[in-house]
């Protein structure tokens, strides 16, 4: 979901990433509640702002229920036993926005929609850049919207194409033309159905499950293949790029193809740091990704060639999406791994909390260097990526700080010069360490960057290796925050939005 107004720009990014997860069930007299938040806890990681679910009861009514908070916290054991259904779909939301309008229950998800045409409850995991487009079509036919996203105009979209019809696959065939953007939804409607939908790029992930047994027979679908894991199912396949998925109560799964792209972009950052190792993304394993990610860093590191520097080396990752990159790192270099930063587990991530401010203050709430592991040694860090550069430079004079003889840093992902405009919280490329360095001071900004986050080497990773390591080439992969290079129609638009951002944030 996208918040692109002037109003909330000078306070949040306006890109976000989030789960969706739905199950049905062929026992209309048994409760899939539990099965929703167990999907989506198993996703928390996807969205830690707000949560919420949307269930089909007996009555053929959609119940809705969202709050800001954890899953823990929003689907307590009292609040599930309230929602009895044997069909519904959840989401976990990560919203950057800050102020207390955008916090509203409006602005979560499930977004449920009702009017005398229809009713259905639709969760979405993406960015529509040409949604204003379809915003302004939908104004000028006299629809009004309560919310500044992306998702209710999508939701109000859909519901415009089905007047006059029932045909999801036909209505979602007819959207998918117009939305250009990256998108996994799903939409449980009032007849009890799930229809599930991946964009004919794929930037997004999503899957299929089921889970049979002698009473009944469930099926599901999930942004990641962990969410399945939880529930007990058996993963099936990945719904593929440009499919609409169809879960039912009444009969097995049904898919449709109704759009073919000559390639594809599955986001090349669901491996470099936002999936879940255990899970598998388009029949990649996402740690067995990372952990060759670490192999190639260590293949082409020129310090592991000096014997002066090895003997007195150690490979530490920053917890959690650095190690698995510090296994691989750590094996092909035959060197000791060692968790020489703990985590404070009770604090979420760095990257993803609204506010520079905030950001500053969670490194050492949430981070502290083990001094008789560090001290005296060569300490080779191992992360994921640097956007800003801030909370690195912090993690690097806290090793140094604990004794470290020097601090190295390897970075799993190259340089993310450009902002994401597909659904994930990059903000503008002035604010883009890599970016802005990129434009200062041309082929020299990697030694720049160095020197500005204090490390004593820096060395990123390849794109050629970072493919090399998914398995999936330049045709299969969105890179665009690597390259600039935008795989979608509305690149106009985006070049309006950032420039939009770049004003308010300046004024």
């Amino acid at each position: 979901m996208t918040l692109y107004t002037k109003a909330n720009i000078k306070e949040d990014k306006p890109l976000e990433h989030c789960a969706v997860f739905g199950v049905a069930c062929d026992d209309v007299g048994y409760s899939i509640a539990k099965y929703l938040y167990l999907g989506l806890i198993a996703q928390q990681h996807r969205g830690q702002e707000s949560t919420g679910i949307s269930i089909l009861n007996i009555g053929g009514k959609i119940f809705t229920y969202k709050r800001k908070g954890l899953v823990s916290k929003v689907l307590n054991d009292k609040i599930l036993s309230k929602f009895w259904g044997n069909v519904g779909i959840g989401h976990n939301r990560y919203a950057t926005t800050g102020s207390q309008e955008y916090n509203s229950q409006d602005y979560m998800q499930p977004f449920h929609l009702k009017n005398n045409n229809m009713e259905f409850s639709l969760a979405f995991n993406g960015t529509i850049p040409n949604y204003a487009d379809l915003k302004q079509r939908l104004e000028d036919m006299g629809r009004v919207f309560t919310t500044n996203t992306d998702t209710e105009v999508i939701a109000r979209f859909i519901a415009s194409l089905a007047i006059g019809t029932d045909d999801w696959p036909e209505i979602l065939r007819m959207a998918s033309k117009f939305m250009d953007g990256s998108y996994s939804l799903i939409i449980l409607t009032s007849e009890g159905d799930i229809y599930a939908m991946r964009d004919p790029l794929g930037f997004k992930p999503l899957c299929i499950g089921e889970l049979k047994t002698d009473k009944r027979n469930l099926y599901f679908v999930s942004s990641e293949s962990c969410g399945l894991d939880t529930v007990g199912a058996k993963f099936l396949r990945d719904v593929e790029p440009g499919e609409i998925v169809h879960l039912s109560h009444q009969k097995d799964i049904h898919t449709e193809m109704i759009i073919k792209a000559e390639r594809t972009a599955l986001c090349q950052f669901e491996f470099v740091y936002f999936a879940r190792p255990d899970s598998i993304i388009d029949g990649v394993s996402v740690a067995e990704a990372r952990t060759r990610l670490g192999e190639l860093l260590a293949i082409n590191d020129p310090l592991l060639k000096d014997p002066n520097f090895r003997k007195d080396a150690i490979v530490v990752p920053v917890p959690d999406s650095g190690r698995g990159v510090a296994v691989g790192y750590a094996n092909e270099a035959k060197l000791h791994y060692i968790e020489g930063l703990m985590k404070n587990r009770y604090v979420w991530r760095t990257f993803i909390m609204p506010g520079q401010k905030k950001r500053e203050s969670a490194v050492k709430e949430k981070l502290n260097p083990v001094k008789s592991f560090i001290t005296g040694k060569n300490v080779i860090i191992l992360d994921d990526s640097i956007v800003r550069g801030t909370t690195t430079a912090q993690i690097i004079n806290l090793i140094r700080e604990a004794g470290a003889k020097s601090v190295n840093v390897r970075i799993s992902c190259p340089p993310v010069i450009r902002p994401c405009y597909m659904g994930i919280d990059f903000p503008t490329t002035s604010e883009l360490i890599a970016g802005r360095y990129k434009e200062l001071y041309g082929e020299n900004f990697i030694e720049e960057i160095r020197k500005k986050i204090g490390a004593d080497t820096l060395q990123y990773q390849k794109i050629e290796d970072l493919m090399k390591a998914i398995s999936k080439n330049e045709n299969e992969l969105c890179l665009a925050c690597l390259t600039g290079k935008y795989p979608l129609k509305s690149v106009e638009k985006i070049i309006e939005l950032e420039k939009s951002i770049i004003t308010d944030r300046q004024s």
